[in-house]
């Protein structure tokens, strides 16, 4: 734990691993375990603080050590300008993290937005004039080698594994809506294999298939009534841009973008282009992922259940938010 003190409030910055209380399997890795980092910007002299709190997994080349080093930085950044009224505080976060990872420009615009918010006496999205969040309506997530539960949807389903064939086979004919999530994990050959069986499955969306931008075309061309959209690799605000210029949509998760801020920007200009909206997210705690819920009423689907795997709670298909208390809202079940 490292503590600062400085003219806007202590900044204290903690890391914690965390062993999942079940693995986590997609094409590329299994997750076992994760880091939790928590910042904290104390109060000027009014009671006021606020929390910020994110897992990171070193797997996904977030560092823990690295971000939190990063978060403190950024956190005395903005916090010798001292307290700033929302919209300065807005522009100040996104001036100081121009250089930092989405993951440390994340945790650091959720402590000082929680804390602007309590001063303001209101939640966050409402401080951000965002849509008050209605029921937060979720993909189920199976992971590579887990039943696919019957009747539940819509459902969201991890492929690039061995067992790819079987597992497409057993959704033939079996009412959706269904997501497959390939992770990249397809190659030409996997491709021509399974092409077929995907097309008859018609998925409403197939995410990040391959890697390849010649197949990708190939893959959409091939299923018309599919949203093919993307995912990895789709770090920033101009990956964004560049993915609606060769797929339907994309998978916006605020750990890449970096918070709240670019989250909406990104979210608005993707509606505005009509291209299909995903908001989406690591295995996080919940704090993190109420946060990024926030954003729900300006996505087609909701994939925000990162933090079963952490908590080890039986998963739900919705949830909404508890705003009754001025802040980051909490997930009320």
């Amino acid at each position: 734990m490292t503590s600062t003190s400085l003219a806007d409030g202590a900044i204290t910055v903690a890391v914690e691993p965390l062993r999942l209380p079940r693995s986590f399997e997609i094409s590329h890795m299994t997750i076992e375990t994760v880091d939790i980092i928590r910042l904290t910007v104390g109060d000027t002299g009014d009671g006021h603080t606020g929390d910020g709190e994110i897992a990171a997994d070193f797997g996904y080349g977030q560092d823990a050590r690295v971000i939190a080093e990063e978060a403190s930085a950024m956190a005395a950044a903005v916090s010798e300008r001292g307290p700033l009224r929302p919209d300065r505080l807005f522009t100040a976060l996104l001036d100081a993290g121009e250089s930092v990872s989405g993951p440390a420009r994340m945790l650091v615009e959720m402590a000082f937005l929680d804390r602007a918010a309590r001063r303001a006496g209101v939640p966050v999205w409402r401080l951000l004039d965002l849509p008050e969040p209605g029921e937060v309506r979720l993909l189920h997530t199976v992971p590579i080698g887990e039943d696919i539960p019957a009747g539940v949807r819509p459902v969201k389903i991890k492929l690039g594994g061995p067992d790819d064939d079987e597992v497409l086979r057993g959704l033939v004919g079996v009412p959706g809506p269904v997501i497959l999530d390939v992770n990249r994990g397809w190659g030409p050959a996997d491709w021509a294999r399974l092409r077929e069986l995907v097309a008859e499955i018609a998925p409403a969306v197939l995410e990040d298939p391959v890697h390849d931008r010649d197949l990708l075309a190939e893959v959409r061309a091939a299923l018309p009534g599919t949203a093919v959209i993307l995912d990895e690799g789709v770090n920033t605000v101009a990956d964004v841009e560049a993915a609606v210029a060769v797929a339907d949509g994309a998978n916006t998760k605020l750990m890449r973008l970096g918070g709240l801020l670019p989250g909406r920007r990104v979210l608005t200009d993707l509606g505005a282009r009509g291209a299909t909206r995903m908001l989406g997210c690591f295995l996080e705690p919940p704090r993190a992922i109420a946060y990024a819920a926030q954003l729900a009423g300006l996505c087609e689907w909701t994939d925000l259940d990162g933090h079963f795997w952490l908590t080890g709670d039986e998963s739900v298909m919705s949830y909404r938010l508890d705003s009754s208390k001025p802040g980051v809202p909490r997930i009320a079940y």
